[in-house]
């Protein structure tokens, strides 16, 4: 099942994390039109933007990231993600009594269970780890099938980060977010 027992935050916004069998439903439902619902209460309503959303959720999402798509029909394994790491959120400290010995920390989690690749959204947007970190992590979790799509997938991904930035701050991010829309639009439906 993808989602959380728990309601976690992204920043300050509380997530929706209610369970659902489908990573795209999931996506589409408890990220896309959720953030957008709380967008629309906090910076208002804009018909243009919101159909925008919705067909990125309706028509990107399930060609992009569908269950009877990703690894050739197989779908994906629900795994537990931090949800917002970024630089600003991982740093070296100490942790209990452990030797006294720094270590990597990662903090600030809004962690829910997800396709392993929705990991990479916000580290696109703000900065990730570099590419030693990425080349690591792909060993352990290699991209998945399609590979072709893995940066329209993370493209996707960045796009919750963008509309809940847009949603608790408004501004520039709201152009960001329809940028990333309308090339994924352009390309998948």
């Amino acid at each position: 099942m993808f989602g959380f027992p728990v309601t976690t935050c992204c920043g300050d916004t509380p997530q929706d994390n209610s369970y659902k069998d489908s990573w795209a439903e999931f996506y589409a439902e408890n990220r896309l039109r959720f953030i957008l619902r709380e967008g629309e209460k906090s910076q208002g309503t804009d018909k243009e933007f919101h159909s925008l959303v919705e067909t990125t959720a309706s028509k990107v999402v399930p060609r992009l990231i569908g269950d009877d798509h990703l690894n050739n029909g197989k779908g994906i394994t629900p795994v537990v993600v931090h949800g917002d790491l970024w630089s600003g959120n991982a740093s070296v400290g100490i942790i209990g009594g452990k030797d006294g010995e720094p270590e990597d920390v990662a903090f600030d989690s809004s962690a829910c269970y997800a396709h392993n690749e929705f990991e990479l959204g916000i580290m696109k947007m703000f900065g990730g780890f570099g590419g030693s970190f990425l080349k690591e992590y792909h060993e352990l979790c290699p991209k998945t099938e399609p590979v072709d799509e893995y940066e329209d997938r993370v493209k996707l991904y960045e796009l919750y980060h963008h509309l809940n930035h847009w949603a608790m701050f408004g501004g520039g991010y709201k152009s960001g977010a329809e940028s990333i829309m309308q090339g994924l639009v352009r390309k998948y439906v």
